[in-house]
């Protein structure tokens, strides 16, 4: 498949995972392998990550998605999107984990590079490590609206998700929002996507497209429509 064009650049010692664990109902058919432009999401996905992080791995118990990146399996059953960040912190081998969903195709990969470059930066800042305390978490925002399955956390987050499943909760706003008490007030915060490019503001229609999930039959062709006109798709 297109390499992402940042794909030999210096990785950054992130650890990133597909959240490939849902169960893709409304789609008919199994979303990890579902073909977008000839190519299956769960690939396109991993090769974003792989352009920039240092380490690539899927969460998720489908052993056959080996083939593309390490699987790492969840422990729970029907939580969503949580298991499978909570396998990940468990099983990253770098400080950050950086998570994104499977069914995503169109959000630039130097998007993620950037927010990763900008989470950690803002995390070796002095003066605002010293007003806030360490950064433990980002979470990206599209057009104000919280986007929880896209996120970077440092491993010291994985204490509160897993207590808030042990508890019952499984939404990931809820879990993030205790972590914010558990942790710090400012332990964990969100970035707005569309402040991330540095050389100019993508239009909301563009950050639209580039966050269009895909869930059904009619999803797959619109976004393989808007691929065809958007330069930054990879």
């Amino acid at each position: 498949m297109k390499k992402d064009p940042e794909a030999n650049s210096e990785k950054l010692l992130v650890h990133g995972f597909v959240l490939a664990g849902g169960k893709s109902s409304r789609m008919g058919m199994d979303k990890a392998l579902l073909e977008f432009r000839g190519w299956p999401l769960v690939e396109i996905a991993v090769e974003k990550l792989r352009g920039f992080c240092a380490e690539v791995s899927i969460a998720g118990n489908r052993e056959d998605l080996s083939r593309y990146a390490p699987v790492v399996r969840e422990e729970r059953i029907d939580c969503g999107p949580a298991a499978g960040i909570e396998a990940g912190l468990k099983a990253s081998k770098q400080e950050w984990a950086m998570f994104v969903p499977v069914d995503v195709p169109l959000v630039p990969g130097g998007l993620l590079r950037r927010w990763a470059e900008r989470v950690i930066a803002a995390n070796e800042d002095a003066e605002a490590v010293e007003a806030m305390g360490p950064l433990v978490g980002d979470r990206l925002k599209v057009l104000g609206r919280s986007q929880p399955a896209f996120c970077i956390l440092r491993h010291e987050v994985l204490a509160t998700v897993s207590s808030a499943l042990d508890r019952g909760e499984r939404r990931l706003e809820a879990i993030f929002d205790a972590t914010r008490w558990d942790l710090g007030v400012a332990a964990v915060v969100e970035m707005e996507a569309g402040e991330i490019w540095v050389d100019r503001r993508p239009a909301s229609v563009e950050l639209e497209r580039w966050f269009l999930n895909i869930n059904t039959p009619e999803d797959l062709v619109e976004a393989e429509a808007a691929a065809e006109a958007d330069p930054l798709r990879g």
